[in-house]
């Protein structure tokens, strides 16, 4: 845990600097940050419970709702989101981070830091995706072993070998393989899909 001077100089030091709006969420950070943590920004604004703070750190996003006798805190990873989008407008600006569980929309009038969080965000699921793909290749890498035929190594859908120009087969390795589809474990969802059938008629 924290104490409230290394918070604010962690929020300083991204320029962000909450005088009156905000205070009761910059304390409550003392208590939600682990050592070693670090604040990436941070953004007063509202959502659709009325006024919260935004912050991102190099683990995760948060959004910090702190009223007298009254807390929302959520903990969004960056591995649970799906989507990002951000809108500018006039006078504000708007982030909806979209995750398999619930969408979260955030509205601030500093477009500046909504935008830093926008792409700082956007930085570290890209990085934590292309860590999935790497470990995805490693272990098949690992425990992939190709059919051998005639003393060489195949490949081929179902073990069966893949012709090459009509003469020959190509040899396997792991930089022909496919790439792995789906990497992210929170993408993993039940989808249930209903079709509307005709009947048909009968005759005896």
């Amino acid at each position: 845990m924290l104490n409230l001077k290394q918070v604010e100089d962690q929020l300083k030091r991204v320029g962000c600097t909450f005088r009156f709006w905000g205070r009761p969420e910059v304390r409550e950070l003392c208590n939600i940050l682990i050592p070693g943590e670090i604040i990436a920004q941070a953004v007063n604004g509202r959502y659709e419970n009325g006024f919260a703070m935004l912050c991102v750190t190099d683990h995760r996003l948060l959004l910090i709702d702190k009223k007298p006798m009254f807390l929302t805190l959520e903990d969004i990873r960056f591995d649970m989101i799906a989507e990002i989008d951000f809108n500018a407008q006039l006078v504000d600006g708007t982030i909806k981070i979209i995750t398999p569980n619930r969408t979260l929309v955030f509205t601030s009038w500093n477009q500046g830091r909504l935008r830093n969080i926008l792409n700082y965000t956007q930085q570290r699921v890209s990085q934590i995706r292309n860590h999935y793909v790497q470990q995805q290749f490693q272990q098949r890498d690992e425990g992939y072993s190709a059919p051998v035929v005639g003393g060489l190594a195949l490949q081929g859908h179902a073990g069966w070998p893949t012709p090459v120009g009509g003469y020959g087969y190509a040899a396997a390795g792991p930089a022909q393989m496919p790439a792995p589809m789906n990497f992210n474990p929170y993408t993993h969802i039940p989808l249930t899909m209903r079709k509307r059938q005709r009947r048909v008629p009968k005759f005896y």
